[in-house]
């Protein structure tokens, strides 16, 4: 079982007791407005059981780690990797809050420690998180962790319609 611990947050391996936490962070409009439109519930648990095998690298489906408060055992989001189709040194971190939990640093806090873990145990050089363009809050996360934005494609995304830049932030290990 995947754990990474930090100073205030527990990250483990999305199990199927978990299904609410996924279910509402892929549904709850604060969440989701610069991520994606709302999917079905039939595309959320596909979503979800595609992140239920125990995950070990190089596997090609997503790492989901449960983001949990240490000193209250709270689920608040979660975190992961996705180790790129075409390039086994280089991966993709993604995150997503519940709304109540959004302006404390956890955000930072859970993405650097998924980073020091992806640093010291897998052979990777480059770390990629995609922000749709106007998010602004998550590019200042990424910023605190390291990241620098290194490209900008235009028109790379629609959300309820609206065309938006896709802006990748990049790591190098």
């Amino acid at each position: 079982m995947n754990c990474i611990e930090s100073e205030q947050l527990v990250m483990t391996q999305i199990t199927d007791k978990d299904w609410a936490l996924f279910e509402r962070l892929n549904q709850d409009e604060d969440v989701i407005r610069y991520a994606f439109d709302k999917p079905s519930t039939e595309q959320i648990r596909q979503r979800f059981e595609s992140r239920l095998p125990e995950w070990k690298w190089p596997d090609s489906h997503w790492l989901c780690l449960v983001i949990s408060e240490k000193q209250t055992g709270t689920p608040i989001g979660v975190t992961g990797l996705c180790v790129s189709e075409q390039n086994i040194n280089e991966i993709e971190v993604g995150y997503l809050l519940l709304p109540e939990f959004h302006g404390k640093g956890y955000g930072t806090e859970s993405l650097i420690a998924l980073m020091d873990h992806a640093k010291a145990e897998f052979p990777i050089k480059t770390v990629n998180a995609i922000v749709t363009d106007g998010n602004i809050a998550s590019c200042k996360v990424l910023e605190k962790a390291g990241f620098k934005l290194a490209e900008r494609e235009k028109d790379a995304y629609q959300i309820g319609g609206q065309r938006y830049d896709d802006l990748i932030y990049r790591f190098q290990v």
